[in-house]
């Protein structure tokens, strides 16, 4: 096994297990490492609500496009509050026969929104194509809870025939490949091939991987060097057997929430006071 393959299956073992050492961190988050994550956690008490599972994918689906340069927490759990109170906003079909005003108004309120006007179209544009082209992967894996995480990559980043976005905000290279395993887990859908799925790259997921050392690169950003993180990983984990929750066991796609918490809450403090504070067994290999 290599170093690469051996620090993956230390980050996930301590992630998924809950034996990251967070003693030392100002304001830490929870011990309960995945079961706290914000889209875990909001998914978990919506389930609980006894929300269907397509409704379920359809939050998912909408709150991850809201997901950029944001607190997370805050914004997951806008969005429950938000579904809770009107969830015809969540729904297509009924979402068009209401009011694009009505719609800006409430994510504006709810702070699901955040550049209100371009949230508003997107979210608007994303229901529209899932009610427009219900044959197409993406519309059929939130109808059924069955998919391809291939051709369900191709179809959400992919333009229109008239190159239309057809899915804007949830295309990026970062939300698309997140999107489809938060699908799988925690929103339970059946999705083949999700080893294909690559950790979806930022600069949590940049510190980690520099301060780890499993690259030859000390000075990783996300714009320039995503498929080169992207691809040491994907080799790291096929060396080993990492683990993770059922549906996106033993993938990148169980790597990546395990290797994200990693960077921001483990290596961001190590960066700040310039020393190493150990909050894992991946530690060890640490550059700093």
């Amino acid at each position: 096994m290599s170093d690469a393959g051996l620090i993956a299956k230390l980050i996930t073992e301590d992630f998924y297990q809950e034996q990251l050492d967070l003693s030392a961190r100002k304001n830490a988050p929870p011990s309960n490492t995945w079961s706290a994550m914000p889209e875990v956690e909001c998914v978990g008490y919506l389930r609980d609500c006894g929300v269907s599972e397509r409704m379920i994918r359809l939050y998912i689906t909408f709150i991850a496009a809201m997901d950029y340069s944001r607190d997370s927490k805050q914004l997951w759990w806008a969005g429950v509050e938000l579904f809770v109170e009107h969830p015809d906003l969540f729904d297509p079909i009924k979402l068009s026969q209401g009011s694009f005003e009505m719609l800006s108004e409430k994510l504006k309120e709810k702070k699901v929104s955040q550049r209100h006007t371009r949230d508003s179209d997107a979210w608007c544009d994303i229901a529209c194509t899932l009610l427009t082209e219900p044959q197409f992967p993406v519309n059929q894996t939130i109808e059924s809870g069955i998919g391809d995480a291939k051709k369900l990559l191709h179809d959400v980043t992919s333009l229109g025939t008239t190159g239309r976005v057809r899915f804007p905000l949830l295309r990026g290279p970062k939300i698309s490949t997140m999107w489809i395993r938060m699908l799988a887990e925690p929103g339970q859908a059946n999705i083949r091939h999700i080893e294909s799925i690559p950790v979806a790259v930022d600069t949590h997921v940049c510190r980690a991987t520099s301060y780890l050392g499993v690259t030859n690169k000390q000075s990783l950003t996300p714009e320039k060097d995503r498929k080169l993180i992207q691809s040491v990983w994907h080799s790291a984990v096929a060396t080993t057997n990492i683990g993770g929750p059922e549906r996106i066991s033993g993938s990148c796609a169980a790597l990546d929430p395990a290797l994200w918490f990693y960077g921001k809450h483990g290596c961001s403090q190590c960066q700040t006071v310039g020393y190493k504070v150990r909050i894992g067994r991946a530690c060890t290999y640490c550059q700093i």
